[in-house]
C-alpha cells in the first residue's frame, strides 16, 4: 500500500515477496495545509499484472527515486502523472534506462480474472507506466483518475507499455486523487508543467517558480511485502 502524510519522513523496510506496501507523502509546495495535506494514499502492486512494470517501479522506491517527486500532470476525469525525480543524479540515471514492455496479453488475462472477462483492464485509481512508444518505460508512472470515461478506460491499454501493475487500495483514496492540485495538462494539450522542462538540472526551480501549488510525494518507501497469489481479489 502507498501512505501519504504530510510531515513522515522515516522509510520503513521489506522483506522479498509479491505483494507490496509503499508508504508515500505529499507535502503541499508552498507548505501551508492544502486539500491533499495530510492525507494518505495506499498502492497494491500486482506483480503478475506486469512482472517488468512492478519490478521497476519497486527498483525506483527502494532507490528514493521518487522522493520529493512533483505531481507534475494532473488531469481530471483522465490522470494523474509523476516519476521525474527530485535528485538530479537519480534522474540522470534512469532518464534513458529503458524496461521491454510487458505481455499485455497475458497481464490482461491475469486482470481479466480478478475483474471479471468482461471488465476495462483500467478503472479509476490503476497504476500503469506512461510511455512514448513500444519498450520506452523509464520511471514516470500515471494514476487512473475518478470519473474517468468508460470510454478513455477502454483506450487505456491500446499502446503497448501501458499496463496495470497495481491500484490504489484505500477507501478514500479516490478522493484524494481528485483533491491533488490540477494545472491541467503538459503542453500542447494544456498549461500545466512541461516534462521537457521539468528534466533540466533546474526543473524543480521552475516548477517553484512557474506552478507553487503543486503537490508533491516527500517520501516514498516500501513497508511491507508478502508472496502474493493470483486469485486475490480487489
Amino acid at each position: 500500500a502507498v501512505r501519504c502524510e504530510l510531515g513522515q519522513d522515516e522509510s520503513g523496510e521489506a522483506s522479498e515477496g509479491g505483494k507490496s506496501k509503499l508508504s508515500s507523502m505529499f507535502a503541499r509546495g508552498s507548505g501551508d495545509d492544502g486539500d491533499a495535506a495530510k492525507q494518505s494514499l495506499e498502492m497494491l502492486i500486482k506483480p503478475y499484472w506486469s512482472p517488468m512494470g512492478a519490478s521497476r517501479f519497486l527498483e525506483l522506491v527502494r532507490a528514493g527515486y521518487y522522493d520529493g517527486v512533483a505531481l507534475n500532470r494532473v488531469v481530471p476525469g483522465f490522470l494523474m502523472q509523476f516519476g521525474i525525480s527530485k535528485d538530479v543524479d537519480l534522474r540522470r540515471r534512469y532518464q534513458g534506462a529503458t524496461i521491454a514492455d510487458d505481455d499485455a496479453a497475458e497481464g490482461r488475462d491475469s486482470i481479466r480474472r480478478t475483474l471479471g472477462q468482461s471488465a476495462s483492464i483500467f478503472k479509476p485509481g490503476f497504476l500503469s507506466f506512461a510511455g512514448s512508444g513500444a519498450d520506452s518505460r523509464t520511471t514516470e508512472i500515471f494514476v487512473v483518475m475518478p470519473d474517468t470515461p468508460q470510454a478513455q478506460l477502454d483506450y487505456f491499454g491500446t499502446n503497448s507499455w501501458e499496463t496495470p501493475f497495481g491500484y490504489l487500495s484505500g477507501p478514500s483514496d479516490l478522493d484524494l486523487l481528485s483533491k491533488i492540485k490540477a494545472y491541467g495538462d503538459m503542453p500542447p494539450w494544456g498549461e500545466g508543467p512541461e516534462s521537457s522542462r521539468i528534466y533540466q538540472d533546474d526543473g524543480y526551480e521552475y516548477l517553484a517558480e512557474n506552478f507553487p501549488e503543486l503537490d508533491y510525494i516527500s517520501k516514498c518507501y516500501v513497508v511491507d511485502e508478502q508472496t502474493e497469489l493470483a486469485g486475490d481479489e480487489l
